[in-house]
């Protein structure tokens, strides 16, 4: 069957507009990667969703035969109606998509609105992670600048470094955070360090879930960290990381730390904290003397894991599978 218009709406024919990059050819910004996703998914193309998803997504799968499945499930069963484009922000290598896809499942609207994050690995866009609403939501478009920053992975090496004071809150300093904050919660992360973004600075930002609330608290900044009189009573849950996307493993922690740190206004503050709280300082504070959370698991578990951490270095830094 021949495709005339193209299914991402554009107006074009199918043979000018997306078809080019479903045979090869890279996309030159993010949104055009987006139409030619949207394409792909009305086309049941499932091998250009994978070629085109980062290694990082929450998305991302080792099982292939799994994943094309998947797409080609929702494909098949899926009449892509039509494609709103809200918002399109780029700066540097990350940039933001915001649209409306109109959708019809067993003749059922199960349109959404998503807004996607992308970002740039050696010249080359790829899908990251996206925030989606049923419906139409243009309230998630991005207001203002876009602030998403790009995140170091496992394996660069200033995830092992251990990050320098901060000898003052500048705005620079200030500016940074509020870029943290918004890649932490574009990534759906509980917590986000400095050297995760790039920035080996003594500094991390933190929303830690309400006990027994479907939510997450108010963002706290911590400058200069210090974490002392650790509880001999241990907690163990999995952790994650999303400089290590894909891979959780249990980690046992103390269940209650003492932290001294300053706040983003320059108060020193003192407090003893407990669960979540605890162990996401503890993770993040790791994260500042270049500690990953895999540093704690045992010999056999790590060796389990070894893998695919080192597929994952491969995909991120070498380009290999991607």
């Amino acid at each position: 069957m021949k495709v005339k218009n193209c299914p991402c709406h554009s107006g074009k024919a199918y043979v000018a507009c997306c078809k080019p990059f479903h045979n090869g050819e890279n996309p030159s910004n993010a949104l055009l990667l987006m139409r030619s996703r949207f394409s792909a998914f009305a086309l049941c193309i499932p091998d250009y969703i994978i070629h085109t998803t980062h290694p990082g997504s929450p998305e991302y799968s080792n099982d292939r035969t799994k994943w094309k499945r998947s797409i080609s499930s929702f494909s098949q069963e899926t009449n892509f109606e039509g494609l709103e484009i809200i918002d399109f922000q780029e700066r540097g290598n990350v940039a933001v998509v915001t649209f409306i896809a109109h959708i019809l499942q067993k003749k059922r609207d199960e349109s959404f609105t998503e807004k996607s994050f992308f970002e740039k690995i050696r010249g080359k866009w790829y899908y990251r992670s996206g925030q989606l609403l049923k419906g139409s939501a243009p309230n998630l478009m991005t207001i203002g600048q876009m602030r998403l920053l790009p995140l170091a992975y496992y394996g660069n090496p200033i995830l092992r470094k251990v990050a320098d004071t901060v000898p003052e809150i500048t705005d620079a300093v200030r500016k940074l955070v509020g870029d943290m904050i918004e890649t932490m919660d574009a990534c759906d992360g509980i917590g986000l360090a400095a050297p995760q973004v790039h920035h080996s600075i003594q500094l991390f930002v933190m929303r830690a879930p309400i006990e027994n609330v479907k939510g997450l608290g108010v963002v706290k900044v911590f400058i200069n960290p210090k974490v002392s009189e650790p509880s001999v009573e241990k907690w163990t849950v999995s952790e994650g990381c999303l400089s290590i996307p894909a891979i959780h493993a249990d980690v046992a922690r103390p269940s209650e730390i003492t932290i001294e740190y300053t706040n983003l206004d320059g108060k020193h503050v003192k407090e003893r904290c407990s669960d979540w709280e605890a162990r996401i300082i503890q993770h993040e504070n790791d994260h500042l003397n270049g500690v990953l959370f895999i540093d704690y698991l045992s010999e056999e578990k790590r060796g389990e894991l070894e893998p695919l951490l080192k597929s994952m270095d491969k995909r991120i830094h070498d380009g290999t599978e991607l």
